[in-house]
């Protein structure tokens, strides 16, 4: 099995030496069909035909080797985490062969071509990490080994950080170098990849020398930082003859496939210093930084996000808006996320909710979570910039900004914080209506006032169910100050009756059709009386009540308002 993924490992270098070829030789859309190439299973072997179905074959061949150990694995593989990196690397190759095929069957645009790029890499990072794990012994450490290990080790919070932020400025390296590729050489990217490449640099050669200079770091730890240093020399000087030379074939190619390597290097030096703090689980610690984005709520705003570029279209978008956009937003939800805990990671430690976070319970560095959050955020900013329009790109901008400076540090000052917060969670549908018309005009604004409302009981029955863990934090949420809960119940009653209304705004706008507007107004009118309830009885069974209902009321809402859009 070992073998195998080690050959594995290698086929797929080799199919990334094959697109460097494709794409340094211009050879995309060489053949116009797929699966098949001209209708053959062998066409001429010919020109651009030569890079583009060689590298469709060894693409096969990967395709079908990643089904074959994936089916090995889960039928013999105990370990979780093993299993774990094969499946996900059977997905990737799948998404990754489909991006292939139907950006030649329908000519999908660069933004389609560029995670195409990103993906590749990522599949290998995958493989290579897979075939790591299978040829580790044992199963992963104990809590108690994992402990020793962290008190033998100097700063492994610090190193791990530096390994980490080291994986994550390549892969923003890589997605520079893939647009460039896919979206054209202009200046305002070529700029961005070299400024790119000197913090690429930067970062592997302080966490090189950090490394080398300790004591303690293990024999794979130094061979992969030295292999480490050697690579990014290599990257750059391939990357001043690609530049220089005008592109030649050789060292475009060259430059792909090295790139590769620096990942997966970079990859698996983040996996030894995670392992130390982690138990040795490398899924467990992507699990880590999954968590720290706040996933729920990210997945909210793009859901929104969503909703509000499908209103607010005239007509079909193209695949790369919709991409561009939900991945802005995602990337700006998730790095928002981040830096709110990195703010409050001391005031989360004296609340029994929040304790068991990323960073109050040791699983994460506050370092880490920072660097984190802010490659996550400024790439979400430049994805909605660069491929949406500056509009959205300003709102989620807007979005940061309220949500880090403003909300976050007025909780512990004043109970308006709840409508402060109501306004970064509001405006992601007025993100997706600014990418779909470029304008921000009244249908949009009713969805952020829809979103503003709803928030309102939302959070006020989840801020009463936790108000003495609220207290305890020195938040000053409305229930932790209102002992009595008339203001509370003022607050959600209003909210919950200004929503009727407002819901129904879209079909007045002949956003949304008859169907919307009948649904919208039961759906009002039953969380109105729900939130009445709540505020009349004040208890944490009626809190808990309204809370479930918030959340079924927003996604019923959403539905049958995407479901009754009247088009333009």
């Amino acid at each position: 099995m070992l073998l195998f993924a080690r050959l594995l490992v290698a086929a797929t270098f080799l199919l990334l030496i094959a697109g460097g070829l494709v794409t340094s030789t211009g050879s995309g859309l060489a053949v116009p069909d797929w699966p098949l190439s001209y209708g053959r299973w062998m066409p001429p072997m010919v020109g651009g035909i030569l890079y583009e179905h060689g590298h469709r074959m060894i693409a096969a061949t990967v395709g079908f080797a990643t089904l074959l150990l994936a089916v090995w694995i889960g039928s013999r593989e105990r370990r979780r985490e093993v299993r774990a990196l094969a499946f996900m690397a059977l997905g990737a190759v799948v998404v990754q062969g489909l991006l292939g095929g139907l950006t030649v069957l329908w000519r999908l645009p660069a933004p389609v071509s560029v995670a195409h790029a990103l993906l590749g890499p990522t599949f290998f990072v995958l493989v290579t990490l897979l075939a790591a794990q299978l040829g580790a012994s044992g199963m992963a450490l104990s809590g108690t080994q994992a402990q020793s290990r962290v008190r033998a080790m100097p700063s492994p919070h610090h190193l791990a950080s530096l390994a980490g932020f080291t994986l994550i400025a390549l892969y923003g390296q890589l997605l520079l170098g893939a647009v460039l590729r896919h979206a054209g050489w202009s200046a305002k990217f070529l700029t961005a990849h070299v400024v790119g490449a000197v913090v690429v640099a930067g970062a592997v050669l302080v966490t090189a020398s950090r490394l080398l200079h300790h004591s303690d770091t293990t024999p794979s730890q130094r061979r992969r930082t030295e292999w480490l240093a050697g690579l990014i020399l290599t990257q750059v000087g391939l990357g001043l003859i690609t530049w220089a030379g005008h592109r030649p074939v050789w060292a475009a190619t060259a430059h792909v496939a090295v790139g590769a390597l620096l990942l997966a290097h970079a990859a698996l030096l983040a996996w030894e210093t995670r392992s130390a703090l982690t138990g040795g689980s490398f899924t467990r610690g992507l699990a880590v930084y999954l968590e720290l984005t706040k996933p729920r709520l990210t997945l909210l705003a793009v859901a929104t996000t969503g909703v509000g570029l499908y209103l607010g279209a005239p007509g079909p978008l193209e695949a790369g808006r919709w991409i561009a956009t939900l991945a802005g937003a995602a990337l700006v939800g998730g790095g928002g996320g981040a830096l709110n805990q990195y703010l409050e990671w001391t005031l989360d430690a004296k609340m029994v909710r929040t304790q068991g976070r990323p960073l109050p319970s040791g699983r994460l560095a506050p370092r880490a979570a920072r660097t984190f959050g802010l490659l996550l955020g400024g790439a979400g900013l430049a994805v909605l910039g660069l491929w949406v329009n500056a509009l959205a790109a300003g709102l989620g901008a807007a979005t940061l900004v309220s949500y880090l400076a403003l909300y976050t540090p007025l909780k512990t000052r004043t109970p308006l914080c709840t409508l402060v917060g109501a306004v970064p969670g509001a405006l992601p549908p007025l993100i997706g209506w600014a990418a779909a018309r470029g304008t921000l005009d009244v249908g949009g604004w009713v969805l952020f006032v829809l979103m503003f409302l709803w928030q309102l009981p939302h959070f006020l029955a989840l801020a009463w169910l936790y108000r003495e863990d609220y207290a305890r934090a020195g938040f000053r949420m409305l229930p932790a100050i209102d002992p009595t809960g008339r203001a509370v119940g003022r607050q959600i009653t209003l909210a919950c009756l200004a929503l009727v209304p407002v819901s129904l705004g879209p079909t007045v706008l002949q956003v949304t059709g008859g169907v919307y507007f009948a649904a919208a107004l039961a759906l009002g009118l039953a969380f109105l009386g729900v939130g009445a309830a709540a505020a009349v009885a004040q208890t944490t069974q009626s809190a808990r009540r309204l809370f479930v209902a918030s959340i079924t009321y927003l996604p019923g809402l959403l539905a049958f308002m995407a479901a009754d859009k009247i088009p333009w």
